[in-house]
């Protein structure tokens, strides 16, 4: 019975490895990229609208600005 000996790999077939695996890492920098990207927009959109829930409760509110600065101040 003859044992199988791992391949030794050649500098060539090497060499094409780490070139797909740089590929591969760039495409998923890139992927990663993007979605940071994405969750940072969609950061800025939630932000965007509790500014305007805010703005609009703020309006139908009865109390006066100095009021509602106060209350805001206390509870910061």
């Amino acid at each position: 019975m003859m044992i199988k000996m791992p391949r030794t790999k050649n500098i060539k077939t090497i060499e094409a490895e780490i070139s797909q695996t740089e590929e591969q890492l760039r495409r998923l920098k890139e992927r990663c990229d993007k979605a940071s990207q994405k969750l940072d927009a969609l950061y800025e959109l939630k932000k965007h609208r509790e500014q305007e829930e805010l703005l609009k409760a703020i309006d139908k509110s009865t109390r006066t600005k100095a009021e509602i600065l106060a209350f805001l101040e206390s509870h910061a």
